[in-house]
């Protein structure tokens, strides 16, 4: 596929995603009035109308009704007075009236995320032998993010982390496959954090039903890795055979590199625990931001469900999950009492903004040149040792 084909491709998507958005929102201020009841015009439609309401204030003494102006047509434009629940704030009164204080507290959670994760793929590195620095790792996690701004999905910064961290390396492959399982331990600590905030939710709520299906898959990775992971099955599988048919080209020493992994258990589930942190630091900071907009959803249902959005956003179908998250952030959050879909889509645009404002400090970072991490393999450095202790060793000539 040649790249002017690729560009187009993407800013199709980039566009499908804002189209979808766009035709979610709803631009003005509105009262939705239920079935069954009286509208001002004095008629009773058999489903809900939304009728466009302008100069909307609480009714003084009365927090459960608001009066606002309409123009109906064949109605003079007069005040009327609604119950509060019928009230639809548009997108420019959903972010006016959010609370300064919560917004900037919402960037405050991603402060610990950089360096998380720079931590995470810097054990991950270390327990293979590759010889780096954590502060050179933490650079490249912010170049990383990003760059996460300038490609399709949310793994953009994967790809430019491996392309850098593989140039001028000892041993491509081992650096590469050091991000794929830093991806992976990420992944993994979403469907805990899902999982943990799913259970601890009300019976037979959505954020449980997300929960259960989380167990669900861990216990499914759990058998699988397994499975992989038990030399006596793999012999079972045939899986060594398989490798044989392939020689020793790179797709068996992609898996040699994979495998590997299995001898570093420790570091393996310390890295999927250091995911489970961050995880909670991101969807705490969509959650401040959701209750700056007036979103009433207990926060644990939040937390449980962002992990779901955040993996749909991790699809490169379009730009930072632009679309593909609103859709499923408005089916699983937009109730009535509880959040608009005007708020979910805020809730959404602001994370993407604290997401870039912390980004920019990669920008910054890449302006500096030179951002190779130049991992050399470290011949003693654990090759079959699930302990630490060599790793860490071997890593303290840094």
């Amino acid at each position: 596929m040649s790249r002017a084909l690729l560009r187009l491709l993407r800013l199709l998507l980039i566009t499908a995603g804002v189209v979808v958005v766009l035709w979610a929102i709803t631009w003005q201020d509105a009262i939705r009035i239920p079935a069954g009841e009286v509208a001002p015009d004095g008629a009773v439609s058999e489903v809900a109308r939304d009728i466009v309401v302008t100069g909307v204030t609480a009714m003084p003494g009365d927090v459960d009704a608001m009066i606002g102006s309409i123009s109906m047509p064949g109605y003079s434009p007069a005040e009327i007075e609604f119950p509060a629940e019928w009230y639809r704030p548009g997108i420019i009164t959903t972010f006016a009236g959010a609370t300064l204080g919560l917004l900037l507290l919402g960037l405050v959670p991603l402060a610990g995320v950089y360096p998380l994760q720079a931590t995470r793929w810097w054990l991950l590195m270390r327990c293979r032998g590759l010889h780096v620095s954590w502060w050179k790792t933490l650079r490249l996690v912010f170049v990383g993010a990003f760059f996460n701004f300038c490609l399709p999905g949310t793994e953009g910064g994967d790809v430019v982390k491996a392309w850098y961290v593989a140039r001028r390396s000892d041993d491509r492959v081992t650096a590469v496959m050091s991000v794929a399982f830093d991806r992976i331990t990420g992944l993994l600590g979403l469907l805990v954090l899902a999982a943990v905030a799913g259970i601890l939710a009300t019976s037979g709520s959505v954020a449980f039903t997300i929960g259960i299906w989380a167990w669900v898959a861990i216990a499914t990775i759990a058998v699988l890795s397994w499975m992989y992971f038990s030399a006596g099955l793999r012999t079972w599988l045939g899986l060594d055979r398989l490798r044989k048919l392939f020689g020793d080209g790179l797709f068996v020493r992609i898996e040699e590199s994979a495998h590997a992994y299995g001898a570093h258990k420790f570091v393996v589930g310390s890295a999927t625990l250091v995911s489970v942190v961050v995880q909670v630091l991101l969807a705490a900071a969509a959650t401040i931001a959701g209750t700056s907009l007036g979103i009433t959803h207990d926060p644990g249902v939040i937390i449980a469900i962002m992990p779901i959005l955040f993996l749909a956003a991790a699809v490169p179908m379009s730009w930072q999950g632009v679309g593909v998250m609103e859709a499923l952030g408005i089916f699983l959050l937009a109730m009535p009492d509880l959040a608009t879909p005007n708020q979910v889509i805020g809730m959404l645009l602001i994370y993407r903004g604290y997401e870039l404002t912390w980004s920019l400090v990669g920008s910054l970072l890449l302006l500096r040149g030179d951002i190779h991490l130049h991992p050399e393999r470290l011949p003693a450095a654990g090759e079959g040792d699930s302990s630490v202790g060599n790793a860490q060793e071997a890593g303290s000539a840094a």
